[in-house]
């Protein structure tokens, strides 16, 4: 697995502790995933702006926004349990090729939102 997907599962898997964590009443508010993000997206010249990669971004910053706020929806029809679902989903099937294998129904939920 390259260095880049090692990191982004790394990330996925701090969110999901962090989540865990805050909904637990330890609250980080310096949690910060756009900023962690940023430094994975300099550090291996990847765009999150685009393709699946930004639907990856939008999932983590919805969900630790909804987590922060204490919301139970991110978008109509689409729960902070399902995301954190559709995290789990995609760090299960993780690989090098991952860009190209998002999990079709994980990634059209991630389109409508």
């Amino acid at each position: 697995m390259d260095q880049f997907i090692t990191e982004l599962r790394s990330l996925l898997e701090k969110t999901l502790a962090w989540s865990e964590e805050f909904q637990k009443g330890n609250r980080d508010y310096s949690f910060d995933v756009d900023d962690e993000i940023y430094h994975i997206s300099i550090k291996h010249e990847k765009d999150f702006k685009q393709g699946d990669l930004n639907l990856v971004y939008n999932l983590l910053d919805f969900y630790c926004d909804a987590i922060k706020h204490g919301f139970k929806e991110i978008d109509k029809n689409y729960s902070v349990l399902k995301a954190e679902s559709d995290i789990r989903e995609i760090l299960k099937g993780m690989e090098s090729d991952f860009l190209v294998n998002l999990p079709t129904d994980v990634k059209d939920r991630l389109k409508r939102i």
